[in-house]
């Protein structure tokens, strides 16, 4: 009995290690070597086998063998698992990857699109600059081009009020002076053309008598002890100032007041 015992815990043994690599060997060859589910397949059919083994008279080893293959199988079952759970970690993390990635694109895009925006602004800005510069140039240009001729023609304004008050008035009032008279209102006629010309290009004579002294306007020749006028005012114009439009073109030569000695 006992030997009888050995000789089929033997046979159960080979027959389970028979079986397992009988159909791995088969599995492989027609399906592959990841292909459990083929696995399960063939160990259902031969589970089936075993049955008809069992019926046939040897119960025993039949019932060895299946439980050998539900083994096999229960095995299978949870690789099968394992892989499909390492399998979604994989795709979870690629996924994830991917979303990291696009993240790190829009960043760089949103900050690239923030400083061409930037970089576009200040072009505009600095176009707007050139433009209004531009603009400005012209019409200063447009406005002050006879400001060369109207300074040259100053003297010549000068010379003409020097030479009208240069002749006395009673000279002008007898016959026996009718040439004098004539020569004086034609001086008189000139000048005042000219300050005519000198109006329509807007080139006008600054009041610069008693006036608070103003670099700007005046240049200061001396100063003299005055007590009717506040010190610093100008008390005597030597040479009128002239200015076109706004700008200065000759300033006036002024003497300006200063506080008496104690």
């Amino acid at each position: 009995r006992k030997r009888r015992l050995k000789t089929m815990a033997s046979i159960v043994a080979k027959a389970r290690g028979g079986a397992r690599k009988m159909l791995a060997r088969i599995v492989v060859r027609q399906q592959g070597p990841s292909s459990s589910s083929s696995f399960r397949r063939y160990c259902t059919a031969f589970r089936h086998t075993t049955n008809n083994f069992a019926v046939n008279g040897s119960s025993r080893r039949g019932i060895f063998i299946r439980a050998s293959l539900y083994q096999a199988e229960k095995e299978s079952t949870e690789t099968e698992k394992k892989t499909e759970e390492s399998e979604t970690d994989t795709t979870e993390k690629e996924e994830k990857s991917e979303v990291e990635q696009l993240q790190e694109k829009l960043q760089v895009a949103e900050e690239s699109a923030a400083d061409f925006k930037e970089k576009y602004a200040r072009s505009l800005a600095e176009m707007e600059n050139i433009r209004q510069r531009a603009q400005r140039d012209v019409q200063n240009a447009n406005k002050f081009a006879v400001q060369g001729f109207a300074k040259a023609l100053l003297d010549v304004a000068d010379n003409l009020e020097r030479a009208t008050k240069a002749v006395p008035e009673e000279k002008l009032s007898g016959d026996e002076n009718a040439h004098l008279k004539a020569l004086h209102d034609g001086v008189v006629l000139t000048e005042k053309t000219l300050q005519k010309i000198f109006e329509k290009h807007h080139v006008v004579k600054m009041n610069a008598l008693n006036e608070k002294f103003d670099p700007n306007f005046h240049e200061g020749m001396f100063e003299f002890e005055c007590t009717e006028r506040e010190p610093g005012t100008v008390g005597q114009v030597i040479q009128e100032g002239w200015k076109l439009h706004e700008r200065v073109i000759r300033p006036a030569r002024v003497g300006t007041t200063k506080k008496p000695s104690a």
